[in-house]
Order: C-alpha cells, then structure tokens, then sequence
C-alpha cells in the first residue's frame, strides 16, 4: 500500500504508539508504503495445534506498529527486531479452534493498515466438551416395546402396551423410537404409553424442586391447533413437561411450550414459556425445557436455539397425588393417561440441573437432522400378518390407506440390527373402489433363512413411518396355512338380521357362508330333553334349563321370535348342509351326573341320526372332554378353559385346544407351536376384530372361532403372501 501524506505527522504517532524505524524526513511530502509477509504464508494463516514461532516481515518506508486482538489472549510473547515481528504461538490444548488477529499501521499514514488472522488448528489430543448426562431419567426403547431407564436413578419404565403404539428401529438416529397414534389430545387411555413413577422417590422429587431440564425429540403427525396434546409431561393440577398448546393461547400459534407449575403462595400457577415454534407434521425436533429457580425463569430452546423465556419466581407445585408420574405419550391423570400424544417421541429426559446455553447445543449436536424432509404421513387401516412362512421372490403384502406411488418398505431385524434391506413396493387398490390399499413387496435373493422379526418402516422420501413388526420363517419351500372359520353360535351378526345367537336362523346365515363350522351350546332338561343355548337360563326367564323339564320351557322365544331350539331341530338343519361342521360345546352343568347326562345324550342323538362324522366337541370342563374322547375316539374333541398345556392335554388323547385368545393364546404364543408338535389342533375364540383375526392368522391357528365370520372370510380371500409367479 502506498500513500503520499505531510512528514510532520508522524510525531503524533511516534509518541502514542512507538516506531521500529525512522521516516526520512529531507523534504515536506513523502509517498509510503505498507506490506506484510510471514514464515506460515503471505497474509492469513493457520497455525499447527503443537505451536510455533510466527515472524512477519514488515516491508514500509515509514514508521509502524502493531496491535493484537487476541480476546482470549492465547498469543504467546511477542519481539520486535528492526523490521520484524517474532509472535510465540503456544501449543492448543483445547478441542476447538482458535484465532486472533495482528493489525500492523504505518504511523506515517494509519490508514495504512495490513490485519494478518492467525487461525490455529484444535488439538485432535484434547478431550471434547461432552452432552450433559441425564441424571434424573433417560428413557431408552427396546425392540419388543418396553423401555427402561438408562439413568443412575434407574427407575422402573412401565408399558401399556397397545395398537396406538408402536416401536422401530430409526436409520438416522440409530435407535429404537416410539410412535403414538392416538386422538390428538384424547382423554382417559389406559394402554399405548408410558410411565415412571417418582412419587415415592424424594431424590427425584427434591432434583426437580431445586430447578432442573426436561428433553424430548419429537415429531408431530398431526396439529390441527384444537387440543393441547403432550409427548412428555407429569401434569395433573401441577408438575412439569412439554405440550403443543391450542391455537391463539397466550397469542401465540399451536406451538412447542415448556410449562412448569411454579409459584411463591403454592398455589397452582402455569409458566407458559412458549416457542412460538408449530411443528410442522412429519419434521423432528429437539427441545429442551429448562427451570431455573436462582434466575427465576423457564427457557424453551427448539433445534439448539433459545425461542422462548417466562417469568418464573417461586418454587415447583408438582401434580397431585395418584398423578405423580411422567407419561411418555401423553399425560399424567389419576387412574389413566389424557392429553394423548399422535407421533413420535425418539427419547425424553430429565436433568437435575437448569442447562446452560452452552450444554444445551452440545445435546442438539447428538441428535441433528439437518437433512430431514418433511412428510405428513397419514397412515390408518393396516392390515397385514404379523408371522408368515415365506421365500426369496415371494410377495408380501400389507392393505392399509394413505399409501402413495414410489413407497418402500425397509425391513430390520429386531435383533441384529445391521441386517435390514428396503425392498420396493408397488401399491395397488385391490377393490377398485380406492376404501383399501394394498402395498406389495417382493423380497430380495439373500434374505437370512429361518425365523427372523423385522421392524417394517415405510420410507417415503427419505423420511420414515412405523408399519409394524413381522416374523418370517424364510424356507426354500415355505408353508402357507390359512385358518378355518367357526362362527360362533351361527352367524347372527356381521351383514344377516332377523338372527339371534344360537338360533336355527343363525345356523342357516353360516351355512349359506360357506365355512368351516358353526359352535353351538348345548343344555339338559331335568326331563332328559337337550336344548341349545348359552346361558343356564332363557333370556326373559328365570328358569333354570337343567332344573326344569322341556314343557316349562319349551314356549320361551329367542330375540327373533323363534322358540327354543332343541338339539334334535338344530341336528335336522346341519343335516341340510353336509359340508359344514356342527361344533357342539356341552355347558358345565351344577352337577357331574347332569354333565354325565348330558354328555350320553348328545352322543345318543348324533349317532340317531348318523352324524358321528359331521359333529366335533368341546367343553370347559375337562371331564367332559375326557368321556367325549373316551366314547367317541374319531371325533374332534377340544378343551375350552385355557389351564392345561398341549402336551397335558394331549396325554389325554383330546384332539386339540381351544382357548381364548385375548386371555390366553395371545399371553402364550408358543403353545400353538407346540400343540402342533404334539399332533393336536389349535382353535382361538372369540376373534371378533380385524387385528386379533390377523394376530391369529400369523400365530398359525388352525382354526377361528368368531362372531364376525363374514369379515374373516373376506380378509382370508386376500392374498397376503403369494408365490413367484
């Protein structure tokens, strides 16, 4: 740089900052000039992290001098030799860069100016600052839906577990998250959350009074604004945690709050300290609610970044009695859980301590998705089996709505997750009348053999929904066995009217269906007279059937004008179809001589009318199943009362088990397989929803027993599993 100026000048600069040479001053005008080099590079430079000695080189006819700007004051000794300056840069000890700033001025002209930046590199030897650890709690996942505390308190995670909720493997956050499907803000769910109790604990208790930090990553399906919703709250008239207020509160949009019950009197006072933040369906955020009693303030910081501050003075009012506990999925409330959450929560914390801002963005550094593109997914109506025999080129596929052109379907196994492969998907509408949707896979060559659960994960650009878990049994030449339909006590719902249960009328609805079987029940007279019917007494009587004689009775009519039918009537109209099978259950009578009764005089009447073949038993007394298999040893025979494994049962030479599902088969799964491995059947009762009729179907049932026989058999004409064609 260079520059003409008045030589006199200079003195002022000379006495303010010091010259390392002399102008020459033989005349009035001089032009100067201004130039800096160094060792490292000619201008800006970096410095190695081990230090060094930086020597610059000033080039002026003039006087000149320098200036640091070092904040930190990191820049080591500095010397001056003639038109040199020697700066000792000392070794960073630290995990971060660093840099300052030397401004060399020409006295004789200071609008000369060369600024040189020395940057030096972060040592790679240094401990990094490291995230905050919860200490409070810190929830984790796990594959099959339970959760547990990670935190040195270790509290006790306590699932619901339920079809609002399900767990997955997350490819970017690379672990297990949760989703939530219910109504945004429903009230009064007792299944699909979460809770951890602290009522008891006075060290958690006492690390929330004196100021602490809540964190959740969250993802919102669904906002309209309407209700306030909680991923991660204790509220109930107190407490603290994290909700998506209504529309218009406070001014603000349906945004992120923070809310904190504190006041001075112990009164209940809520601490709105919103974000102004309206999660966007289908976008993840971090947020940190932070109480900080000293300060007398509550932050809320969204992505990192401080969007929100609320006065509050005073100490913790926590939530009362009985709702003393944080829900993962909505809120705490005295015997259930309100405010019910609809999407995802990845993980929720809570710190004993208020966060610093500092601490704050090192926990937003573990779990950024700065990538991540927003989709509102709204998926309703899966329908898909949930265990399958299955091979490399066979076609999966799962029926639901909200499915779009250019879905896949990821699949990772629940216990290794390092094997999983996303597999195209085409979608369909089967129907023709777009109410259903179907999303075939077809699976890839290489996929593990044997029995292997997967997470199912739609992937719809780039972003990630929970579809459900499936078992396949991957063979060469894989099985595919589908149940057979029992209607109980006929069909006298699901598309017939004028039917009742147990009447001649619903026995005809399920032969016209065309399935499997029908079950009935049957009573004794006190005069020896068999009748059907479930209850020991006739609805509009109190009669009981085994105490009174056939002519007491006989007059009584069913809901839909018919009378009560006998045995005998109801054996004349199974005879009218003999592709369907009459599965007679014998009630438990008050006595064992009217079981024994009973028991003589049905098979007395079957074998009448020669229809040993087209009649199969069961009974929840296991003595009667025991006579049944003693006198009729071709005929199927299965025990109802849910108590006796299927090896115990079969010692005893019955056919089969035919236990309730809910109850029973759905607590003990492997007794199907095992059943089957003792060469006996397998029958569930009564299935009545979709879910439970696929849960069944995936176990391997052999047979279903329903009120709805209609909507099985036309979610049994769907192919779910198909071969290579």
């Amino acid at each position: 740089m260079r520059k003409k100026v008045l030589i006199g000048l200079s003195a002022v600069f000379a006495a303010v900052f010091g010259l390392s040479c002399t102008d020459d001053e033989t005349g009035p005008w001089k032009d100067y000039d201004l130039s800096v080099t160094s060792n490292i590079a000619s201008g800006n430079g970096n410095v190695p992290y081990e230090g060094a000695t930086v020597v610059f080189t000033v080039t002026t006819d003039g006087r000149w001098t320098y200036v640091t700007d070092d904040s930190a004051g990191w820049l080591g000794q500095s010397a001056v030799d003639g038109n040199t300056l020697a700066v000792v840069v000392p070794e960073n000890t630290v995990s971060k860069e660093r840099s300052g700033q030397i401004k060399f001025i020409s006295v004789s002209d200071p609008t000369l100016v060369e600024t040189v930046t020395l940057i030096q590199d972060a040592s790679p030897e240094a401990p990094k600052p490291q995230a905050p650890k919860a200490d409070l709690l810190d929830v984790v996942f796990h594959a099959d839906g339970t959760a547990e505390d990670i935190s040195p308190m270790k509290n006790e995670v306590l699932f619901y577990p339920g079809t609002a909720l399900t767990s997955y493997y997350h490819d970017i956050y690379k672990r297990i998250v949760t989703n939530y499907t219910h109504t945004p803000g429903q009230s009064s769910r007792t299944t699909s959350y979460y809770r951890v109790d602290y009522y008891q604990n006075e060290a958690f208790k006492n690390g929330l009074d004196d100021g602490h930090s809540m964190e959740v990553v969250l993802r919102s399906n669904k906002n309209d604004g309407t209700k306030e919703y909680k991923p991660f709250s204790a509220h109930e008239q107190g407490g603290t945690g994290f909700l998506i207020c209504t529309e218009g509160k406070n001014g603000y949009s349906a945004c992120i709050t923070f809310l904190p019950n504190v006041s001075t009197t112990g009164s209940s006072q809520w601490i709105w300290a919103q974000s102004g933040v309206y999660p966007e369906p289908g976008r993840y955020y971090h947020v940190v609610g932070i109480w900080n009693k000293t300060e007398g303030k509550a932050y809320v910081y969204v992505d990192g970044m401080l969007q929100g501050t609320a006065d509050a003075v005073g100490n913790l009012n926590h939530a009362r009695d009985g709702a003393r506990w944080f829900a993962l999925g909505g809120d705490s409330a005295v015997g259930s859980m309100g405010n019910a959450w609809n999407g995802e929560v990845v993980l929720a914390r809570v710190f004993d301590d208020p966060l610093s801002e500092e601490q704050v963005a090192l926990l937003y550094e573990e779990v950024k998705y700065e990538t991540q593109t927003p989709v509102a997914f709204d998926i309703a109506n899966l329908v898909y089996l949930g265990s399958c025999g299955i091979g490399a080129g066979y076609t999966y596929t799962i029926y639901g709505n909200g499915f779009q052109t250019g879905d896949q379907v990821r699949f990772t196994s629940t216990t290794d997750l390092s094997v999983a492969f996303t597999a195209d998907a085409k979608m369909s509408d089967p129907e023709g009348d777009g109410k259903l949707q179907a999303l075939a896979v077809t699976l890839p060559e290489g996929i593990p053999s044997g029995k292997n659960r997967y997470f199912m994960t739609l992937v719809r650009s780039g972003s990630q929904y929970p579809l459900g878990t499936v078992e396949f049994d991957v063979s060469d030449s894989p099985s595919i066995i589908l149940p057979e339909i029992i209607a109980h006590r006929g069909q006298h719902q699901d598309g017939v009217e004028n039917s009742t249960e147990n009447s001649i009328a619903a026995l005809a609805n399920a032969q016209k269906l065309g399935i499997y079987g029908a079950e009935f029940d049957v009573w004794i007279t006190s005069d020896d007279v068999l009748v059907v019917n479930h209850n020991s007494t006739v609805t509009g009587s109190d009669l009981k059937i085994e105490q009174s004689t056939y002519d007491q009775i006989k007059e009584l009519t069913l809901a839909n004008g018919e009378k009560l039918p006998t045995f005998d009537a109801y054996l004349e109209q199974g005879a009218t179809n003999a592709s369907m099978k009459l599965i007679c259950e014998i009630k438990t009578h008050s006595s064992t001589e009217n079981n024994t009764r009973a028991v003589n005089a049905v098979l007395a009447a079957v074998k009448a009318k020669n229809m040993e073949a087209r009649v199969d038993y069961i009974a929840f007394d296991y003595e009667i199943c025991k006579q049944l298999a003693a006198a009729m040893p071709a005929a199927g025979v299965q025990y109802l009362g849910g108590d006796k494994s299927p090896a115990d049962v079969s010692k005893d030479k019955l056919t089969g088990i035919d236990y309730q599902y809910s109850s029973v088969l759905s607590k003990k799964p492997e007794w199907v397989e095992e059943a089957h491995a003792c060469g006996i059947t397998v029958n569930a009762w009564t299935v009545n929803t979709t879910a439970d009729m696929m849960a069944c179907i995936g176990l391997g049932v052999d047979y279903i027993t329903t009120d709805n026989p209609a909507t099985l058999k036309k979610l049994l004409d769907m192919p779910f599993v198909s071969a290579p064609k």
